[in-house]
């Protein structure tokens, strides 16, 4: 399964992707700007690595590729967020490079101030070499195709990803021309997450077919004909995916694991181990 969820901040995208670990070991790849609730960092079997540069990212796609490690679901939560990131890890390389696109260099050839004038800061070099870097490891990633794999993002009004009809809608956030299209092309399932409510409670709702309002997709059919579920998890979504496809989705495999180590104090960051070549896994 190739998952695609968005929603507002705070309103429960990584609570939902947590209770992945319900159904087998998860790994949730996220940077250091995005947070994480605490009940999600007590669920056992569920890990985390923190990747903010992009040699970083590299380093979790060869341990996915190359390790047995057992994860059953692996998660990059947020891309919106995550992007930014990654973008200052591409300036610091050109700055490195070229002082003096973001310093004013003195007679002797050192940085000084800061260079406010409008030759400084990011062009349209960093913002490609981010945009085609997000999008190998993306590939990369699915390419693997031996464990299921989600990204989340913020959403954002823009055009519809796959029509030409007019107006906007609420779709996923990715910074970069046709970057929206290209990550929502490589999932079979992409659902807006949305609070509701009445006089009573409150309770989300997982959007899953779309409207005027929002962009959304389900390859597997899943949740016809309302085209959504409410006060979704993951192990339901992955319940009555299996039931229409009308066979299981995939399991991790049965060879020795290579366990990325998280180390679940203050800060919960993950190790990740010597890869060692694993046998095929879950499959979509």
């Amino acid at each position: 399964m190739r998952l695609g969820l968005y929603t507002f901040p705070g309103w429960g995208k990584t609570s939902l992707i947590g209770t992945s670990a319900e159904v087998g070991r998860t790994l949730i790849i996220r940077s250091s700007m995005d947070l994480m609730p605490s009940r999600i960092l007590k669920i056992p079997g569920l890990d985390q690595f923190i990747a903010d540069t992009h040699e970083k990212m590299l380093e979790v796609q060869q341990f996915l590729r190359m390790a047995d490690h057992g994860y059953l679901w692996v998660w990059w939560d947020c891309v919106s967020v995550a992007q930014d990131v990654l973008l200052d890890d591409v300036w610091q390389a050109t700055v490195a490079e070229k002082p003096a696109r973001a310093f004013k260099v003195g007679p002797d050839g050192k940085p000084g101030l800061p260079n406010m004038s409008p030759s400084s800061g990011l062009d349209k070099g960093e913002y490609g070499r981010n945009m085609e870097r997000i999008q190998q490891w993306v590939r990369h990633i699915v390419g693997c195709n031996t464990f299921h794999f989600g990204m989340t993002f913020h959403p954002h009004e823009g055009p519809h990803p796959t029509n030409d009809e007019g107006g906007d809608l609420l779709r996923p956030f990715v910074q970069g021309k046709n970057m929206t299209e290209k990550l929502s092309g490589y999932c079979n399932m992409i659902g807006f997450l949305e609070v509701m409510e009445n006089d009573e409670q409150k309770w989300r709702r997982l959007h899953v077919a779309e409207n005027s309002r929002f962009y959304a997709k389900d390859q597997y059919d899943a949740f016809l004909p309302k085209g959504y579920t409410d006060n979704p998890t993951i192990p339901k979504i992955m319940a009555a995916a299996e039931k229409a496809r009308g066979k299981p989705l995939g399991t991790v495999g049965q060879g020795r694991v290579t366990p990325i180590t998280a180390a679940r104090g203050t800060r919960g960051r993950a190790a990740a181990q010597p890869a060692r070549r694993g046998r095929r896994g879950a499959t979509s």
